[in-house]
């Protein structure tokens, strides 16, 4: 049984007469003044409604969105800017085969509609919603990006005594966390279709129960990026939402060790299916000894984000397994175990393990908030984790690889007007 500890009702309704109106003042003030602003509302707040989280979650969300309007196609990036503006020329249908929007003279022409064909709907969708400017299209799939993630967040959160600062200060952790910011355009499917399916992690972690609306979500995940099919066990799996004894925990251990290592063995035999559900099987056994230059583990990045992880998880699920924990955070719990293991033992798919780190990122603020018994400790961490976060993003921004306005007009110039300004 999960226990909802939070000063509303789960009933509570979102005054959106509220939220928009405080989002249209924050798109035309200067992010200097208006940044700082909302922080410190939500910050100090007591008794704070739904609403007041919303138009927190929509600032910080319109924020960084607004920061990403102004990038210029780089990297991988450069296909996905093209498949958008495709969309005129190929159509619907075109637009579900060519979700790159490059077809190189020494690769055979797309045909048949991508597994990942969700992004191909995304393109369509949102080259006329967003009348063919990209800077805005690009603004609009960030801020999905973080929205999603917050929503999820702050149903978790639900489950922990006295939820507000583990709430605020993740958001404020993940937002600023500059090796989040600097892959969501860059990695465009995986950070998206994560994205959605923590929105999934986080309403099922709470309420046990997938419905159709969730199932559908995160069908749109794995259509988005095959990588987050390795989340549709934990959602079906109903033991996994608990904790789990000891010989439970080394079962599933073992298996997702055999999946991990046997797994692109098996999917090799079944590869030659060309359909969509056939396009996560053939990635899965395309990855042995796939690298990436870019895409490589950073030890210093292991140290700093996957140690305290893991430190933080064994913790709860071994040395406190004797402590009462409930459904909700054990799932959550157990999930980043498993993927930690899975992370280890891809020593032989370069590529997919460095991808499978980066997942990491989105669960840090579900995490942390574990590390501590004491709430007064645990808040006081998590306060100073955020402020290095956000401190650590503007020292890192003018170094991150990828083109941006100056520094200091993220600072200065009015979301609105870096969005309309572009790259």
């Amino acid at each position: 049984m999960v226990t909802i500890n939070n000063n509303q009702t789960a009933i509570e309704r979102i005054n959106w007469t509220k939220v928009f109106p405080e989002l249209l003042l924050f798109l035309i003030l200067p992010p200097i003044i208006g940044l700082p602003l909302i922080i410190y509302r939500i910050w100090n707040g007591r008794n704070t409604t739904k609403t007041q989280y919303f138009v927190f979650f929509f600032c910080i969300a319109t924020y960084f969105a607004a920061i990403n309007a102004t990038k210029m196609p780089d990297g991988d990036q450069v296909q996905y800017y093209y498949a958008y503006k495709n969309v005129p020329e190929q159509g619907f249908i075109g637009s579900l085969i060519n979700i790159y929007g490059i077809t190189y003279s020494w690769q055979e022409e797309r045909t048949q509609i991508s597994g990942e064909f969700m992004n191909g709907v995304y393109n369509y969708v949102g080259y006329y919603l967003t009348f063919g400017y990209y800077p805005l299209f690009a603004a609009m799939l960030t801020f999905v990006d973080y929205i999603l993630i917050f929503l999820g967040l702050y149903k978790f959160c639900q489950t922990l005594k006295k939820p507000h600062i583990p709430i605020v200060c993740g958001v404020l952790t993940l937002s600023f966390f500059y090796l989040f910011f600097n892959y969501t355009l860059h990695i465009q499917k995986q950070f998206l279709a994560q994205c959605i399916m923590m929105y999934v992690l986080g309403m099922y972690a709470v309420s046990g129960k997938m419905t159709v609306r969730l199932w559908i979500i995160a069908g749109c995940a794995v259509f988005t990026h095959a990588s987050t099919a390795l989340f549709v066990p934990f959602l079906a799996f109903k033991p996994l939402r608990g904790r789990l004894n000891k010989k439970g925990l080394f079962t599933m251990i073992g298996m997702m060790v055999a999946f991990v290592l046997l797994g692109p063995r098996f999917a090799s035999d079944i590869v030659s299916d060309n359909s969509v559900v056939g396009y996560s099987a053939q990635r899965f056994a395309q990855a042995e000894g796939q690298k990436d230059l870019a895409s490589v583990m950073v030890m210093s990045q292991v140290i700093v984000i996957a140690l305290p992880m893991f430190f933080i998880v064994f913790r709860q699920l071994w040395m406190r397994r004797q402590q009462r924990i409930n459904d909700s955070q054990a799932f959550i719990l157990n999930i980043v175990l498993l993927l930690l293991v899975s992370i280890t033992v891809m020593f032989n798919m370069p590529l997919a393990q460095y991808r499978y780190f980066m997942m990491l990122f989105a669960f840090m603020p579900f995490v942390y908030p574990f590390i501590f018994s004491s709430i007064k400790v645990r808040d006081d961490l998590l306060k100073m984790l955020s402020f290095i976060m956000i401190g650590w993003f503007y020292f890192q921004f003018e170094k991150i690889i990828w083109n941006y306005v100056p520094e200091w007009q993220i600072m200065v110039y009015p979301p609105a007007v870096l969005i309309g300004i572009g790259f």
